[in-house]
């Protein structure tokens, strides 16, 4: 009878985890997103293109971004590189590229004004000197392929789409900023639905700040970054307001053509993740309850990618063929999870052999990072304090716009 009812019980455990594998499975989109590669032809009238770049002590990725920038193939572009008061030498190294290429142009942006976030400030302020009907946003940590921009934009004027956005690769320099990464992005994983991306009454609108494109139309629409000001969390805060006001977002994958360098090394990665996780958790919820709900959150995921190597080695121990299979079975829908992320199976093994350290490591991200962030009102990252003072506004989606043109 206690065999049975051990038996029974580590089944039911083992089928809850693929229980979630099936579920996350069933959210995948049923088509692939349009590719870069694959791109159709561009019309032979093509709109300007106005891309701007914030930057704020870069001096590290500045030059190989923005040469990347200046070697796209797209016939009419411009591109505005905002200083935001940086402490390097990024405003030197942008001004030379400047000098030697009339399409960059360099804003010395202005200190941050009250009730704004750095980067909607920035963002801001690069808008006012753009005249493309098209806006690109794109981070000063990114080295864009030369077909890149052509391939999106032929996919956005052969849709109705109003802003795009695209994901590409992350590139990890150290094995210490490629640890903390594989934790942070499975967790996104868990949580992202692509299958409601693009959804109009769907409230899934994660975009990728690091490459996010609208038309002028839509931008102005919105509000601009003005209406993001105040939110921590600029890029996820922007694209819900932009799905809100019925703009349907287009998604492009453009891995292979489009690189960021996010983290260069453990110490880089983990200041980073601590600010990052906290402000999406609190621009979505608030600080309470955001808290809250990402302490639970990371709580029972860690039941998910630390508990069954945990029960594997406790089951090697104790010679428990049972417990073995089980966690076996457990790790094994791990595995399935991330060949899903990743859509590719010999990365994902070394995944998951990895997982229960990185995922350790996550937990510390949450909790170090939650602490700071009550300590001082808000998460530090590059020499300021960012105060979350708004969280994001009911879900009340309009309904779906036409044509961005």
């Amino acid at each position: 009878m206690e065999f049975h009812d051990v038996t029974s019980s580590a089944v039911a455990s083992a089928a809850l985890f693929w229980i979630i594998v099936l579920l996350r499975w069933s959210r995948q989109p049923s088509r692939p997103p349009p590719t870069v590669v694959r791109a159709p032809a561009l019309p032979e009238q093509v709109p300007l293109v106005s891309i701007i770049v914030p930057a704020r002590n870069e001096a590290r990725n500045i030059e190989a971004c923005l040469r990347s920038l200046l070697a796209q193939d797209y016939p009419r572009f411009e591109v505005i590189l905002v200083d935001d008061c940086s402490e390097d030498e990024t405003a030197a190294i942008a001004s030379r590229l400047a000098a030697a290429d009339s399409r960059l142009h360099v804003v010395r942006g202005e200190p941050v004004s009250e009730g704004w976030m750095g980067k909607a400030h920035a963002l801001d302020q690069g808008y006012r000197r753009a005249r493309g009907e098209w806006l690109l946003f794109t981070d000063a940590d990114t080295e864009h392929a030369p077909p890149l921009l052509s391939g999106v934009m032929a996919h956005v004027l052969h849709s109705d789409a109003g802003f795009a956005t695209v994901v590409g690769d992350q590139r990890n320099p150290t094995f210490g900023a490629y640890l903390a990464n594989l934790a942070v992005f499975a967790y996104i994983f868990m949580f992202v639905d692509p299958k409601s991306w693009s959804r109009p009454r769907s409230r899934q609108s994660l975009v990728n700040g690091q490459y996010v494109l609208f038309s002028r139309k839509a931008y102005l629409s919105i509000g601009t970054h003005a209406a993001v000001r105040r939110y921590s969390s600029t890029d996820v805060s922007l694209g819900y307001l932009a799905k809100m006001e019925g703009w349907v977002p287009l998604l492009i994958d453009g891995r292979g053509a489009l690189t960021t360098t996010m983290y260069r090394d453990f110490t880089d990665a983990f200041g980073g993740w601590s600010r990052s996780t906290v402000n999406g958790s609190w621009t979505v919820l608030g600080p309470f309850w955001g808290s809250l709900a990402l302490l639970v959150a990371t709580a029972l995921l860690s039941l998910f990618w630390i508990g069954p190597w945990v029960g594997l080695a406790a089951g090697l121990v104790d010679l428990d063929g049972v417990g073995v299979a089980v966690s076996l079975l457990q790790v094994l829908a791990g595995l399935t999870l991330l060949a899903l992320a990743r859509q590719q199976v010999g990365p994902a093994i070394k995944d998951t052999l990895l997982m229960p350290l990185s995922y350790a490591n996550f937990i510390v991200i949450v909790i170090v990072g939650l602490a700071r962030a009550w300590l001082r009102g808000g998460t530090m990252w590059k020499g300021r304090v960012v105060r979350t003072s708004q969280r994001l506004p009911p879900w009340r989606p309009k309904a779906p716009r036409g044509p961005a043109r």
